[in-house]
This record gives structure tokens, C-alpha cells and sequence, in this order.
């Protein structure tokens, strides 16, 4: 039997999404560096190892409708179903499940006893229940070493299947159910230290309250709304098994306390902006701390440009991400764009017919541009408002106002 390891991790790398009916025929998305690096200012980046780095920061940034949600959650639904162990219908996957032409998941992941995997997932869709399970799954492993070349990394051509679920034995095919991953396997085998995944797709358009301590640091507090005094968030159990909140929040140069059960009745007290603000934040200080990824979805919403900013500085700064989380958000914010030094930290989105995901860095844009700019003149196409449909909603909005002051 084999013996856990210390410290053995196992890292995501890149995500293929194939014959997916709304994006073009094959999209690659991949947090592995494709630039230069500068060992000197490679604050954002994480060695791996040999001349292979991933970025601590990526972006993805594009016009309404082009997709940057569902990127997202694809790559969130794919890396819980395998690193997390869950049956399709407990990911994100269920979102971006649709049509009824089969799927391909192709997902690599490095293992810091120097191997590469290649997960090659095919979801298709049951006619009987209607259900997504799992068709076809094919894992392969190859061993690394520091000087193997970086353009050979996800060539697996010459490997053999090191796991075929079509090929298990009896016993175990009898006990895998359809929608679950055989990528388990790999890690009970390997006891590998996974990269937890930390999703906050909910709190984009909802508004909630939540910390994993009692007592909201005053910190963050005082970052958000200098006006309070404390906040406390007690999970009391009562009538048996049921937990219940107790929201307790004092303003300073105020005597009362307000104490609430209802988050809806402690909302008219708290901006959203705080509350959506303590919320991600303690799933921000959770990632730092496990070394994580975490996934924001229109980080800006909500928040101003200085409290954007500096949740992004936390993955930058490496006093602070020690154990080299990584923050994976979309944005509308394209002046972020000139705050991210390096090119392959930005993903463009388009959608023309099908959703189109560029890497910045893979752009023929002279590096002394401003990357903003680039993206607001629609420099690389698809990536700004078309100015017909500007034009035409500017003359649109002009008769609707003169149609009112008119009756």
C-alpha cells in the first residue's frame, strides 16, 4: 500500500472544452504561463517546476453576453466533479450541460511527484432520464522531470491509458456510478493534497451575509464602512438540528445593538457592498490560507475601484499568498486590465455565433499599449459595444424621451 507523503499536491493546469454547442469546436483555457518570466518580478506567478509557472491571477474580461459566466462555471463544475469527488448533478456542470450531442472535458493537472495527468472526459446525455453521465473517461500519467521541455507538457500522444473506465475490473465498474469520475482513484491512490476550489458565483447578483468566524475582523470592517463598531455572525444550534444565524452589528457613537435573525431586516442597516464585501472576503482569506483557487464572477460588482484592487494585490503580493492561491475572476472593469502586468493573465471572450476565448498574450498587440485601450477600441474585434447598436439605442432612448414630453 502506498504510503501518504507529506506535502505530495496535485495542481490544476488547463481545461480543452470540446463540441460544446455554445462554444466554437474547441476552447483551451490554461493557467500555465505562456510569456516570459522575470525570476525577479515573478511575484504572480508559482513555480511548478523546470521552466513551467502558473498564475497566481487571471482575468477574464469581455462585453455582455460573451460568455464569461459560463467559462467559469465550466471549469468550476469540471475540477469539483474530479478533484472534489462529486456526481455531475452536485457541480456547476449542470448549468452548462445542454443539447444533445455529446461533450468532451479534456483536463490536465500536475502532481508535485513530477507527473502530468490527462483526464479525458466525455459527457453524454441519457434519452431515457434525461440525465448527463459519464460516457467515456481516459486517464493518462507521464512522468516530468526539470529539464523536459515546456512545449512537450500536454503532448501525451505516445502514452499509453493508464486508467480506461471502459477496461475496469468487474468489481469496481459494479460500485462507480454513471455520473461520478474514476479520477478518484487517482486520488486515493496518490493521497494528494488537492487545490480547494472556492466558488462565489452565487453572491454576483444576491446579496448575503457570511463568515467563517463569529467576530468579522475589524479590519475589513473599517475598509468597508469606517462607521461600525463590530459585527458579529453567531451559527446557534436550535430545536434539535437546526441552525439558525444571529446577525449582532453596533455603529460607532451609536448605544444600540441590533440583533437579528432575518439577513433581509440587517440588510436596511448594511450597504451591499459590505455585506457582498465580508462575504468574499472570508472566502478570499480561506483560499490564501489552503492555497486555493477561488473563482469571482464581475469581481467590480458592487465594490469600488480601491476594494478591487486590493483583494486582486492580495494574490500579487508574496507575504500575503504564501501558499500560492490563485484567483480566477471576470470583470466589465476593463481599466484592471492595465494593472495586470502580464499578458497571459487576461482572457479575452467574444461571441460571434459561438463563444470565442483568446489569451491577451497569444495577440499580435505591441506590448507598449495600453491593454484597456486595446479592448475599448475594439482593436481585436468583438471586444467593445458595436457602434451601430450604440447609435441605434442613442436614437432609441432620444424618441422615447421626446414621446413623453410630447403627451
Amino acid at each position: 500500500m502506498l504510503k501518504k507523503v507529506d506535502g505530495r499536491k496535485l495542481d490544476f493546469l488547463k481545461l480543452v472544452i470540446e463540441n460544446h454547442p455554445l462554444f466554437e469546436k474547441k476552447v483551451e483555457f490554461s493557467v500555465v504561463n505562456d510569456s516570459r518570466v522575470n525570476e525577479e518580478r515573478s511575484s504572480q506567478l508559482t513555480r511548478l517546476f523546470g521552466r513551467v509557472w502558473v498564475n497566481n491571477l487571471i482575468t477574464i474580461v469581455g462585453k455582455n453576453a460573451t460568455g464569461k459566466t459560463t467559462i467559469m462555471k465550466t471549469i468550476i463544475g469540471t475540477l469539483t466533479f474530479l478533484l472534489h469527488s462529486k456526481s455531475i448533478d452536485q457541480t456547476q456542470l449542470t448549468d452548462i450541460l445542454i443539447g444533445r450531442n455529446p461533450i468532451k472535458l479534456t483536463t490536465y493537472f500536475f502532481g508535485t511527484d513530477m507527473v502530468i495527468y490527462k483526464d479525458e472526459l466525455v459527457l453524454k446525455i441519457n434519452n431515457k432520464d434525461h440525465n448527463w453521465h459519464v460516457s467515456e473517461e481516459v486517464i493518462y500519467e507521464k512522468r516530468v522531470t526539470n529539464r523536459s521541455p515546456k512545449k512537450d507538457l500536454f503532448d501525451f500522444d505516445t502514452i499509453e491509458p493508464y486508467l480506461n473506465r471502459k477496461k475496469l475490473d468487474e468489481l469496481t465498474a459494479s460500485v462507480l456510478a454513471s455520473d461520478d469520475s474514476i479520477f478518484r482513484t487517482i486520488l486515493a491512490k496518490k493521497h494528494y493534497k488537492i487545490q480547494q476550489i472556492f466558488d462565489t458565483l452565487i453572491f454576483t447578483n444576491v446579496n448575503a451575509l457570511f463568515y467563517t468566524n463569529e467576530d468579522v475582523p475589524e479590519e475589513i470592517l473599517n475598509f468597508l464602512d469606517p462607521t461600525i463598531e463590530y459585527l458579529k455572525i453567531e451559527n446557534k444550534q436550535i430545536d434539535g438540528d437546526r441552525a439558525q444565524l444571529f446577525y449582532r452589528l453596533k455603529f460607532k457613537n451609536r448605544p444600540e445593538v441590533f440583533t437579528e435573525t432575518n439577513f433581509a431586516t440587517i440588510e436596511h442597516y448594511l450597504s451591499s457592498g459590505t455585506a457582498k464585501g465580508v462575504t468574499l472576503y472570508g472566502n478570499v482569506l480561506q483560499a490564501l490560507r489552503t492555497g486555493g483557487i477561488i473563482f469571482i464572477d464581475e469581481l467590480e460588482n458592487h465594490f469600488n475601484h480601491a476594494i478591487v484592487r486590493s483583494f486582486i494585490e492580495y494574490f500579487t503580493n508574496p507575504k500575503i499568498n504564501k501558499n500560492r492561491a490563485t484567483l480566477i475572476f471576470s470583470t466589465h472593469y476593463s481599466e484592471l486590465l492595465d494593472d495586470l502586468e502580464r499578458g497571459d493573465e487576461i482572457y479575452l471572450t467574444k461571441r460571434e455565433k459561438f463563444i470565442q476565448l483568446q489569451r491577451y498574450s497569444k495577440t499580435a498587440v505591441r506590448k507598449d499599449l495600453s491593454k484597456a485601450e486595446v479592448f475599448d477600441s475594439d482593436y481585436l474585434g468583438g471586444t467593445a459595444p458595436e457602434y451601430d447598436s450604440y447609435m441605434k439605442l442613442r436614437k432609441a432612448t432620444e424618441g422615447a424621451v421626446n414621446n413623453a414630453e410630447s403627451r
